[in-house]
């Protein structure tokens, strides 16, 4: 299939699990270990049915396990502070923010897959942070709070762990990595933080999985998705900032079904301006 077409869909796809993630940790008292953990997990066990059923090739020795233990422990720390942004921040805001996980994302393949970045791509990275600065209102009252500096932190793990899973995919199985990748991402989070376990019981109760499988579900699709594209042919600062067209769908999506209709102008201007900065990008 063509790495573009498996790109877009991962975007959509995306999309909706960002709107699902808001959704279920608005409540302030939630903990965000427990709920990567389960995260992780749930997807961890999803990939794996589907590959046991395609007849995967699960062997870990296909690959680099020393770069598939890396992606893993960059997957979980970005999940953490995704979630903790979550609790603080509306997702409209924290996909444009995020937005800049792309120029990690550029660079560290510019320095460990030597890939090109030309004068176009400048300009892009430069608009996408235009951007970035406008929708945190860059001002008199400008303030790096929690909210903003979890963000940020979620896109800087997250665009090295792009690169790394653009390394490991060309030697694993897609299915098969996904699901070493959402199983270690799992236990990382518990290795460092073992006072997850303390809301376990909370976070396995039949009402709680119910709220997440569905974006266990989503979440799943847009990864197994974007990891096709990857082996599929599509350049890893391609793929990365394709997918950040999920920019104006999140925050359409969040206007239309969370009512996140605040600084309404602000957040349409600097989703175009992300937008135009994927396609200078790509």
């Amino acid at each position: 299939m063509n790495w573009l077409i498996l790109t877009l869909l991962s975007v959509v796809f995306s999309s909706i699990a960002s709107i699902l993630q808001r959704v279920l940790m608005k409540d302030d008292k939630s903990n965000p270990y427990s709920y990567a953990v389960v995260f992780h997990l749930l997807l961890g066990c999803l990939t794996l049915a589907i590959g046991l059923i395609q007849g995967s090739n699960f062997s870990l020795f296909s690959g680099n396990i020393s770069l598939l233990l890396l992606a893993g422990a960059l997957w979980g720390i970005c999940q953490v502070f995704l979630f903790k942004a979550l609790q603080l921040v509306e997702a409209s805001e924290l996909t444009i923010v995020s937005g800049l996980r792309v120029v990690v994302t550029i660079v560290a393949s510019l320095i460990f897959l030597n890939q090109v970045f030309t004068g176009w791509n400048v300009l892009g990275t430069i608009l996408m942070i235009t951007a970035t600065f406008f929708v945190v209102r860059l001002g008199k009252d400008f303030t790096l709070h929690k909210g903003l500096l979890y963000t940020l932190a979620m896109t800087f793990f997250g665009g090295l762990a792009i690169v790394a899973d653009s390394a490991n995919v060309q030697h694993y199985d897609v299915l098969a990595y996904s699901t070493y990748s959402n199983f270690l991402s799992g236990f990382f989070i518990l290795v460092f933080y073992p006072k997850a376990l303390q809301q376990w019981r909370q976070v396995v109760q039949p009402r709680f999985l119910g709220r997440m499988l569905p974006l266990a579900v989503f979440s799943a699709t847009q990864g197994v998705l974007y990891l096709l594209a990857l082996a599929y042919g599509g350049n890893t600062a391609q793929v990365g900032t394709i997918r950040q067209a999920s920019v104006i769908v999140t925050v359409l999506l969040a206007i239309i079904f969370l009512k996140e209709r605040g600084n309404l102008g602000r957040k349409l201007i600097a989703a175009a301006l992300v937008t135009v900065g994927v396609f200078l990008l790509s």
